[in-house]
């Protein structure tokens, strides 16, 4: 009796208790809506070939397992069934090619030394943001070197009080007191 009924257990899909109300042979009322509900619920539990399909939930936050596929054991922990959401893009950390950057760079193109430019804050303006830091080279777009020579010339600046140490400064703006005064 009992391996009569382990047997029908096994071979039965777990997901087919939700449908036992409407797949039950016996209809629970007479009318005809049970009867309909009675193959809705056939039709998805049984595919077109008898076989049975499997309708995955995508709202659900965990990976959902296939019917009668082979689950090797690394796939149950909890890392592997929550769905990850993917990273969001970041910019690139990698500054540009030797070419692009050679390209790019003003002060390789026209033969410049950054370091001599230590004393010219308008030369050196572009290259902080607004909070005084130096930008990386995936965002200036320079050498390797000039990057170095830059922000060398920058740390001079500020030591010497050219460049405000803390902020970004437009020192080029007319302050208000010398517009009214005109």
């Amino acid at each position: 009796m009992l391996a009569c009924l382990r047997s029908i257990a096994r071979s039965r899909p777990t997901f087919r208790g939700a449908f036992a109300a409407l797949s039950s042979s016996a209809p629970s009322s007479p009318d005809t809506g049970s009867l309909e509900l009675q193959e809705l619920g056939q039709t998805l539990i049984e595919g077109e070939s008898g076989t049975t399909t499997y309708i995955p939930n995508s709202n659900s936050p965990y990976r959902a397992f296939v019917p009668n596929q082979f689950i090797q054991p690394h796939r149950l922990a909890y890392k592997s069934v929550v769905k990850q959401r993917g990273r969001p893009p970041t910019r690139a950390q990698v500054g540009p090619s030797r070419r692009e950057a050679q390209y790019k760079d003003p002060f390789y193109r026209l033969g410049v030394d950054p370091l001599k430019q230590a004393m010219n804050p308008a030369m050196l303006l572009p290259f902080i943001s607004e909070m005084g830091k130096v930008y990386g080279r995936n965002v200036t777009g320079l050498t390797k070197k000039n990057q170095r020579r830059v922000g060398k010339a920058i740390r001079r600046a500020k030591m010497m009080g050219i460049i405000p140490i803390l902020s970004k400064r437009n020192i080029f703006q007319l302050s208000h007191s010398n517009i009214s005064k005109k």
